[in-house]
């Protein structure tokens, strides 16, 4: 039904603006695309925040991520003040723009550009550009340029990868669009650019966890970070061994709902 009516509308609209001349007809139209883009507001247990939602993708997380994912919110909660927070694949930006609401200093990192758009508009729409630093970039386990796939171009779309359109684990995903991206390890945000180095650390990209861990294990090591929210197959035995070796230990796993990831929390070990 949204998407007949939808259609309709459109249709509607370009009709309207059809007797305009030329450039004033594409103003009309894109002040307007603008204009109708939803803000849609979210409850959050910090009162509501907004999220700017130009697809059906970035929608999900309007209407899911502050639901299902319960974990996450309660973990990011338990950050205390002065700690920070690398959201590694923040996506269209909901707990990044969380955290910031808490004052938590928060890195925000999203290779797709898309994605990147939203992530930029709700930290800035939010009010919490003080808190929260965003960087269309990817992590990996080198440093270097590469190709960045993705399955559409819609802003917050899942199974994306970062080098290869092979590695993304959602298999439902065709990752066939690609742009040019450059990613850096952790470490070199650190150690080379300055990077204050997180205490907690957030990891969601359907497609390269076990690199971006692999090119972060001195930070891992040092001790500074204390805990890892990272989204993995219920099966994976690959990331829990990267993070042991590191020094961290399982703590808690979020809910498992058919056919999905599921959220694990590591904490460093002793």
């Amino acid at each position: 039904m949204s998407k007949t009516y939808s259609a309709f509308l459109a249709g509607l609209v370009k009709g309207l603006a059809a007797p305009m001349s030329r450039w004033p007809r594409y103003a009309t139209l894109a002040r307007l695309a603008d204009a109708v883009t939803p803000r849609v507001p979210v409850a959050t247990p910090l009162g509501p925040i907004t999220l700017y939602t130009p697809g059906k993708d970035a929608l999900y997380f309007a209407r899911h991520a502050f639901v299902r994912e319960p974990e996450t919110v309660e973990w990011i909660d338990s950050f205390q003040p002065g700690d920070h927070y690398w959201d590694i694949g923040a996506s269209v930006g909901p707990y990044a723009v969380y955290a910031g609401k808490r004052g938590i200093s928060t890195v925000a990192f999203e290779p797709n550009p898309f994605s990147f758009h939203c992530l930029a508009r709700n930290v800035v729409e939010n009010g919490v550009g003080e808190a929260v630093a965003a960087h269309c970039l990817g992590l990996s386990d080198r440093d270097g340029r590469g190709r960045f796939y993705m399955p559409s171009f819609e802003a917050g779309t899942s199974g994306s990868s970062l080098y290869d359109s092979g590695l993304s684990r959602l298999g439902f995903a065709r990752a066939e669009i690609a742009v040019d991206a450059f990613a850096l390890t952790a470490d070199s945000l650190v150690e080379t650019y300055g990077f204050p180095p997180p205490r907690h650390i957030k990891i969601d990209v359907d497609s390269i966890e076990p690199q971006i861990i692999r090119g972060a294990m001195g930070i891992l090591k040092s001790g500074t970070v204390k805990s890892v929210l990272i989204e993995i197959a219920p099966d994976d035995a690959e990331i829990p061994a990267l993070l042991a070796e590191a020094g961290f230990a399982e703590a808690r796993r979020g809910q498992q709902r058919e056919n999905t990831d599921v959220n694990v929390i590591f904490v460093r070990a002793g």
